[in-house]
């Protein structure tokens, strides 16, 4: 099977199909998504902006997109360069104040996502260098990512150069934060 090419967001946001792309991310967003279902249509567009409409309104440069050969989006990574426990911007999200010395030393964070029909061919790997690329680039000295222990998705980070950094409880499960240096 041919495979996609990677794009910045950019690209595809200033052009004429940009509703059907943000419609595709949306849906690999979605379907990826360890959360499946919302008490309402207000709590499932608060989940979609904490963990992707943020980065795609404030940090645009930073999302890149795999395109498939048929035109579709079947995988992104978006992300930012500031360091988040510092950012009001995510004050919703607690847990990263637990994590501030370690944000300090890796400030970038990403989220990756990817059509599960895709998942295995390097598509992901190639996603996340790309955003590496851009925040090294920028002076980003590490990149982190926060997950659960014992998620899927953890391997896949220590397989592209993430290691455990630090580890904290809440709300009775463990969140365990992933660094590259860059």
């Amino acid at each position: 099977m041919p495979d996609a090419e990677i794009l910045r967001f950019e690209q595809l946001a200033s052009g004429p199909e940009r509703d059907r792309y943000l419609s595709e991310i949306d849906s690999v967003f979605f379907d990826s998504s360890t959360k499946q279902s919302f008490a309402s249509e207000a709590e499932r567009a608060l989940f979609r902006e904490r963990w992707l409409g943020r980065y795609l309104t404030h940090f645009p440069r930073f999302g890149f997109v795999a395109r498939a050969p048929a035109g579709q989006i079947v995988g992104y990574v978006v992300g930012s360069l500031g360091d988040p426990a510092r950012e009001p911007l995510f004050a919703d999200l607690p847990f990263l104040q637990d994590f501030g010395a370690l944000t300090a030393r890796y400030p970038a964070q990403l989220h990756v996502n990817l059509d599960a029909s895709w998942r295995g061919r390097g598509l992901g790997a190639r996603l996340i260098e790309s955003f590496a690329d851009a925040v090294r680039a920028e002076g980003a000295p590490g990149v982190h990512v926060v997950t659960g222990r014992g998620m899927r998705n953890v391997g896949f980070y220590v397989r592209n150069g993430f290691a455990e950094r630090g580890a904290v409880d809440v709300d009775g499960r463990t969140l365990v934060f992933l660094g590259r240096d860059l």
